[in-house]
């Protein structure tokens, strides 16, 4: 579901501007038989100062447009068109039923409806739908996913790019770009309900996805900064040593007994968000079965995760690998980063896939 504006290209790349890092992803398209399938050309990561994006706006332009000139100089990408994406609180994203109208008709109705369900003005926002068909809905009536951006925020987003030197071609909302990677790269999720939660610095995105279409989703304001700021907190660490006690990795006078409890605490937490969400979901719908979860985001990486969740919600549980199905010369890229960093990519990989063209 393209926001916004849409423009079919070859040369564009997917930049994910996180609150924690720059993450940007570059695909080109081959035929493969009948098929289609992507090559990976260019591949980027680039931390941003603390603080300098927080929950998903804008606090320090000029340390963001330092990243992305540097990001894209470091991925030799020859390209200055890019595909974005938002989430947060300035992003609204609603699904509604409407009266099903002639095609002529469909886009004044559909704005007409929309505007009870935003809470902004018109004149505040830039609103994007995408009509869903679903055997749970009454023929004489279609499912709308409403998507809403304050048009502050994009203009923040846009007004970087454009110091940068890159042209902004496709705006999308992460939530669904997350969605896109994982419908590409694991075909058998085109046919189940399942929820992906992508658990970023500051933002978690919940999108739940039945038959390759997106049916709910919700971001949290929470995110793997809770995670460092309680170990700091509790063990007494500078950010950089919490950080790296997060990820799992050694820390002198630091023991693994000591971190377990800290991190469960937090897992509590968004335990506790998730449940709501899928409550919520439960509640709006038909049928609220959830096949499978599929986690990605830097969070993601923590080792107890895919228990944790599996034994929280009785569901099956997997870490997202946004590479699962694209070709990577190994001569170009270090395959052992890649693996390691995996599911960070989720959100850039959904973008360039959109960039590409392919996928709508």
């Amino acid at each position: 579901m393209p926001v916004f504006n849409f423009l079919k290209s070859k040369k564009i790349v997917g930049l994910d501007i996180g609150s924690f890092a720059l993450k940007l992803v570059e695909l080109k398209p081959k035929k493969k038989g009948k098929d289609t399938v992507f090559e990976l050309i260019s591949l980027g990561y680039e931390p941003v100062p603390y603080q300098s994006i927080v929950e998903g706006s804008i606090m320090d332009s000029t340390a963001v447009v330092d990243a992305i000139q540097h990001i894209f100089y470091e991925s030799k990408s020859r390209t200055n068109q890019l595909s974005f994406g938002v989430s947060g609180s300035s992003v609204i994203v609603k699904r509604i039923e409407v009266q099903r109208l002639s095609p002529n008709e469909m886009h004044e109705h559909i704005l007409w409806e929309a505007r009870p369900h935003i809470p902004f003005t018109p004149e505040e926002v830039n609103i994007d739908y995408e009509v869903i068909e679903s055997d749970d809905i009454h023929p004489e009536r279609v499912g709308v996913i409403l998507a809403a951006v304050k048009k502050e925020k994009l203009n923040d987003y846009l007004n970087i790019i454009t110091i940068s030197d890159k042209i902004a071609q496709v705006i999308d909302l992460e939530s669904f770009a997350i969605l896109n990677s994982v419908l590409e790269n694991y075909e058998m999720y085109r046919q189940r309900s399942i929820a992906i939660i992508n658990v970023g610095a500051t933002i978690t995105n919940v999108v739940i996805s039945k038959n390759g279409h997106p049916v709910f989703v919700r971001d949290i304001a929470f995110g793997g900064n809770q995670f460092t700021d309680l170990i700091q907190k509790e063990l007494n660490l500078k950010y950089e040593k919490a950080e790296s006690v997060k990820k799992g990795r050694q820390v002198e006078g630091v023991s693994p007994a000591a971190v377990k409890p800290v991190i469960n605490l937090i897992f509590n937490e968004l335990k506790n968000e998730i449940s709501k969400t899928f409550e919520f979901y439960r509640s709006n719908t038909t049928e609220g079965r959830i096949d499978n979860i599929l986690i990605s985001g830097g969070t993601a990486n923590l080792e107890t995760i895919v228990d944790f969740f599996s034994q929280e919600f009785d569901i099956p549980v997997e870490v997202v690998n946004p590479f699962n199905n694209i070709e990577i010369n190994p001569k170009k890229f270090d395959l052992e980063f890649i693996k390691d960093m995996a599911p960070v990519f989720n959100v850039a990989m959904g973008l360039a896939l959109r960039a590409v063209g392919d996928l709508k």
